[in-house]
């Protein structure tokens, strides 16, 4: 096409990002090609390379390394798409011919008119202060944002600003942009990716099944607030409920099934992010065998005679793996059919060779798996061998257990990491029996800087299970050899554990919060950098006692820290009106001290309005008003109370024969709508402020549609209960035990729904495994409306495991107080040598936890006297720490010691919290 000018440019750069997902999709080359692109620079990468760009080679991309001008003009003309072929030339003479183009192009669009009318300087290193200039010509940015850059001269002012409003770079640190620092190709990459998404309208790419449970929904750029997202997922005509679940760069959602989708087409709309509703489909097949793996030659069995011939009762096993169509393992889910039912058994992964009298060591036994639903089988002869013992050792690296690699440094939680091993016997077949691992000699050749476990674990590394190594202490930062030596045979391996040191706080800076109000949690903006001037966001590192930062004296902690934007922000609530001051420590004892002017507490000040249309039926009777449950109320700041329980008073406008209101309760009469005062009253009975407000009445022949309260997981034996709404007009209305009807099906027996339209799934309804056992099952609630006949479905999950613990925080509500109104705390008080479980204080309140199990059941309990609590002091030398790990575990200050801080971990159900503790004499 004819070269376009600078006014094209910005759609170009924009419609480009259409193009791109197909690049992206299935690209040539990518980030994952290149092995020196850390995680941070992967997506730009992709993005780039998408374009055309090229690395230094098939394996280098060079990320780090610095960009001449004639390789950035190549990089611009490429993602921006600027017409290289039209370009007049630009005269300069020293601009190689493969970059002719670019150069060309550039200089035509008024991007750059290099060094001079001859010279573009094409072999001289770019720096980040023309890269800016050059990315804000490029993409025609708009905005201007304030800065604390001190290097910043007159001519890149406008670019740094734009780059810096438009999110595009912060900086090398706090006070320098770098505007003289050569830039690296890594940072390129990411300043090119983020500009050309500037702009870029929010699209649907792709909505695909990625296992039989699982719909993913990938978009052209990342997503500026999910919160804001209404997403809808449909079959045909029925509404269906999912997790959904947002990925970390907000580029993709998936929608998780209770258990998998039934085969069919499904749409999923997305509202609230764009004018328009966005919208995709997908085909989801019936979950189905694709293949089976016997994973081996060998079958290993149990017990053998000396002279290698087998007991009676002797079996052997192999393992094998099933997938579907979508490469997921479902082996422990899938029955198959063998080739003998009485000698070749399989279940979950495992072939049981048993009746092996007259079998002998060294024997061929043939085994054969079939999927009798699809005809799909495998077949192989394996061979009974001995018991298998380590014979080869490899160390895989060091996992955390979502199966990422990490580096360790001296402030990682050795909890959670671990050397991950891969184990041999004699018959080169994988050791994944910890019992078998036994004679493993595990040896550590620098316990000061950390300590492994003596013995092998099996572990769940990613959705696999490993052998591993556990780390159990990180002391300081340097280098131990681990070494490992099978007792078997003799076979070593020695693996180097490296602990980097990490950075420590420098500088600091304070600003003044958005607000401050007593009681409340404040948030107040700490900006906290290294030596090296890098901005540190890591909570870890900040609440490191030895080298993050402190207030008032005392090492913040982690919990008392939040991140948001990039933005570090420290938690903490005032107690009382005025003026309030804090004193923010690094660990080189710069100080910064912040004067806040903590405002009253908030109270009830304005009634806005309905938080939602009011609609009343005639078959449910009279609802009466409050300010928790229909209201918006703004406190003296403009800010809206959530779940106020200010009073308030209703009365009727004038007339009506539609309602009657009494005492706040608001009677539907017939059919209409009618008008509503509602005054906000004060605690002597004084109006302090009023509104009018519409309710509507139907006697439930008006509704647009009706929506089923989601069930999610239960627990068998506790009865649930059944919610149906009718929708109107924005307003909801609970339906009547009589206006509709329940049926549950699924699993084993009946499940009945009562009149008053609850029901409870009995642990005898529960499907059962091969074994017998009670196995969580997928029931369907079918809903069928009386007024039009509508019928709605939902699936739900039972189970009969006994409730833990999957989340908590520590709060001073009272047990079996209100979930809902329960505030974190992150600092607690303790008296010298009292059993922490018991004795802990925030004020002169105790503390418990707020907890929540995997069925959603929130509440406030105790500690638990059962779990483990392990004490991490400040300063060793200040405590006596007794049973420490242990439920009953104590911390006493040593003589002459009047005050000293600890770290808890506290564990309740799954889950193990922080808590920041001062230990002080007994009052």
């Amino acid at each position: 096409m004819a070269y376009q000018p600078k006014s094209y440019r910005k759609f170009v750069a924009t419609a480009a990002t259409a193009t791109l997902v197909a690049g992206v999709l299935a690209p040539a080359v990518s980030a994952a090609s290149f092995t020196d692109v850390p995680e941070r620079y992967q997506d730009a990468v992709d993005f780039v390379v998408s374009k055309g760009v090229q690395g230094f080679s098939d394996t280098q991309f060079g990320t780090g390394e610095n960009i001449k001008r004639v390789d950035a003009a190549v990089m611009v003309a490429k993602v921006v798409g600027l017409d290289t072929e039209s370009a007049p030339a630009a005269g300069f003479t020293d601009v190689p011919a493969r970059a002719q183009g670019a150069v060309n192009a550039l200089k035509e669009a008024g991007i750059t008119s290099g060094k001079s009318t001859t010279s573009f300087g094409a072999q001289d290193l770019i720096t980040r202060g023309e890269l800016a200039i050059w990315i804000d010509r490029a993409f025609n940015l708009e905005g201007s944002a304030d800065h604390n850059f001190t290097d910043v001269a007159d001519r890149y002012a406008e670019a740094v600003e734009a780059l810096v409003a438009n999110e595009i770079t912060n900086g090398v640190s706090a006070t320098s942009f770098g505007v003289t620092q050569n830039a690296k190709r890594g940072d390129f990459a990411i300043f090119l990716h983020r500009a050309s998404n500037v702009d870029a309208e929010l699209e649907v790419v792709e909505v695909s099944a990625i296992n039989a449970k699982t719909i993913e929904v990938d978009f052209n750029t990342a997503v500026e607030d999910t919160s804001k997202a209404s997403v809808e997922l449909l079959r045909g005509a029925f509404k269906q409920n999912a997790t959904i679940n947002w990925s970390e760069d907000k580029k993709s959602v998936q929608l998780v099934g209770a258990s998998n989708f039934q085969a069919a087409d499904y749409t999923v709309n997305i509202s609230g992010l764009t004018e328009k509703t966005l919208t995709g489909s997908v085909k989801i097949e019936a979950q189905k065998v694709a293949s089976i793996e016997i994973l081996d030659e060998v079958a290993v069995v149990s017990d053998s005679n000396s002279d290698g011939s087998l007991p009676t009762g002797a079996t052997a096993t192999v393992g094998y793996q099933v997938k579907d169509q979508y490469g997921t393992d479902i082996s422990d889910n899938i029955s198959l059919t063998t080739n003998d039912g009485n000698t070749v058994g399989a279940s979950k992964g495992v072939v049981t060779l048993s009746g092996l009298n007259g079998k002998k060591v060294g024997d061929i036994v043939p085994v054969v798996l079939i999927d009798t639903a699809t005809g799909t089988s495998a077949s192989k002869t394996v061979k009974l061998s001995a018991e298998s013992t380590v014979s080869s050792i490899e160390v895989a690296g060091i996992y955390n257990a979502k199966g990422e690699e990490v580096a360790l440094n001296d402030a990682s939680k050795a909890s959670e990491a671990f050397i991950v091993l891969n184990l041999k016997d004699q018959y080169g077949k994988e050791i994944t029996d910890a019992a078998k691992a036994s004679g493993l000699v595990i040896t550590n050749t620098n316990p000061t800087n950390l300590t492994v476990a003596n013995a092998v674990e099996k572990v769940k590394i990613g959705d696999k299970d490993k052998l591993v190594i556990k780390i159990a202490d990180i002391k300081k930062a340097g280098s131990t050899d681990v070494l490992l030596i099978s007792t078997t045979n003799g076979q070593s391996a020695k693996y180097t554990v490296n602990v980097a040191e990490t950075a420590t706080s420098d500088a600091i800076a304070v600003s003044q919060p958005e607000i401050a109000v007593e009681d409340e949690t404040t948030l107040i903006p700490v900006t906290v950098t290294d030596k090296a001037g890098n901005v540190i966001t890591d909570k870890k590192l900040l609440s490191n006692p030895t080298k993050g930062i402190k207030v008032g004296g005392v090492t913040v902690a982690e919990g008392a820290l939040e991140v948001k934007d990039g933005q570090v922000f420290y938690k903490t609530t005032f107690a009382n009106a005025g003026t309030q001051a804090l004193v923010f420590q690094s660990s080189t004892y710069k100080v910064a001290t912040v004067t806040v002017s903590v405002k009253e507490a908030a109270k009830a000040t304005l009634v806005r309005g309905l938080e939602k249309p009011l609609v009343l039926s005639t078959v449910k009777g009279a609802v009466t008003v409050t300010a928790k449950d229909h209201l918006v109320i703004e406190d003296q700041y403009g800010r809206v109370i959530k779940d106020s329980a200010a009073p308030v008073k209703v009365e009727l406008v004038g007339t009506s024969d539609v309602v009657s209101v009494a005492n706040n309760a608001v009677t539907p009469l017939k059919n209409g709508t009618a008008t509503l005062k509602v005054s906000l009253v004060t605690e002597n009975g004084n109006i302090n402020s009023a509104v009018e407000v519409k309710v509507q009445v139907t006697d439930g022949t008006q509704y647009s549609d009706y929506e089923v309260a989601e069930i999610g997981k239960i627990q068998t034996g506790v009865a649930e209960a059944i919610s149906v709404s009718g929708l109107l007009n924005g307003g909801k209305v609970a339906l009547a035990d009589s206006e509709y009807t329940a049926s549950i099906s699924g699993g084993k027996g009946t499940v009945a729904v009562t009149a008053d339209k609850e029901f409870t799934v009995a642990e005898e309804n529960l499907n059962v495994d091969s074994n017998g056992n009670e196995v969580d099952t997928e029931f369907t609630l079918k809903v069928t409306v009386n007024a039009t006949g509508k019928v709605y479905e939902q699936k739900f999950v039972a189970s009969n495991k006994a409730p833990v613990v999957q989340d908590f925080f520590f709060t001073t509500t009272a047990v079996d107080g209100s979930y809902a109104d329960a505030k974190a705390i992150t600092e607690a008080t303790l008296a010298s040598g009292s059993t922490i479980a018991t004795s802990l204080k925030s004020g002169e309140k105790a503390v418990n936890v707020a907890t929540v199990d995997q069925y959603g059941n929130k509440k406030v309990v105790a500690i638990p006297t059962n779990d483990t609590i392990t004490v991490v002091p400040e300063k060793a030398g200040e405590v006596t720490i007794t049973g420490n790990g242990t439920p009953n575990a104590e911390v006493a200050l040593r003589a002459g010691v009047e005050e000293s801080t600890v770290t808890l971990k506290i564990k309740v159900g799954s889950e193990t919290k922080e808590l920041k503790v001062k230990v002080g004499a007994p009052q």
